[in-house]
């Protein structure tokens, strides 16, 4: 009898024990810290999120990254021909950079007689000329570029470093050939 007394009773504390630990978890409430004081971006989209934490959580110290291209350089560059790998012409050009949202810009200058150039920012520094001719069947997809028979591609990087330069790199296809375009813009 002792013997199954003890069972019962052992079996009682590990029931006991079972639904006691399946009750849920309650948070404490949040304590603020005095000792942080400074602003830190807490939006996932920005380029400087979560920098400074943990501190005070305050949006508008975010930057995105439309926000690293924006403004007016000076960029110079070289034209090569890929099939005979030669130098073709050197060119300068100031380029105005604007943007339209969080990630999406338009460039312009590129071009003597006008033209735009539609580019998506990431957050890695990186901008890419958006295709608007063509898909994945056409055989130069990209952007029309100074000339109707032209289709673009390539990336805007800026540099990590020095928040003044921006590296160009555009191919530029058309019914002669392809022409790479390389460069470097200086924010003025």
């Amino acid at each position: 009898m002792r013997i199954q007394s003890a069972i019962i009773l052992s079996l009682l504390f590990v029931t006991s024990g079972i639904l006691y630990s399946c009750n849920k978890w309650k948070d404490p409430a949040p304590v603020e810290d005095p000792r942080l004081s400074n602003h830190y971006c807490n939006d996932p989209k920005a380029v400087n999120y979560n920098w400074g934490y943990p501190g005070i959580a305050d949006n508008s110290v975010c930057y995105y990254p439309s926000d690293l291209f924006e403004g007016i350089y000076d960029f110079k560059d070289t034209a090569y021909d890929t099939e005979s790998e030669l130098y073709l012409a050197a060119d300068s050009a100031v380029l105005t950079v604007t943007k339209l949202s969080e990630t999406q810009m338009v460039v312009k200058g590129f071009c003597a007689g006008g033209g735009e150039l539609y580019v998506s920012a990431t957050q890695r520094y990186l901008a890419t000329v958006d295709t608007t001719v063509g898909d994945s069947l056409t055989a130069n997809p990209g952007q029309i570029f100074c000339r109707s028979q032209d289709t673009v591609i390539g990336t805007l990087i800026r540099d990590k470093v020095d928040s003044f330069l921006v590296y160009v790199d555009l191919v530029v296809r058309n019914d002669t050939g392809t022409t790479v375009r390389r460069g470097r813009a200086i924010k003025r």
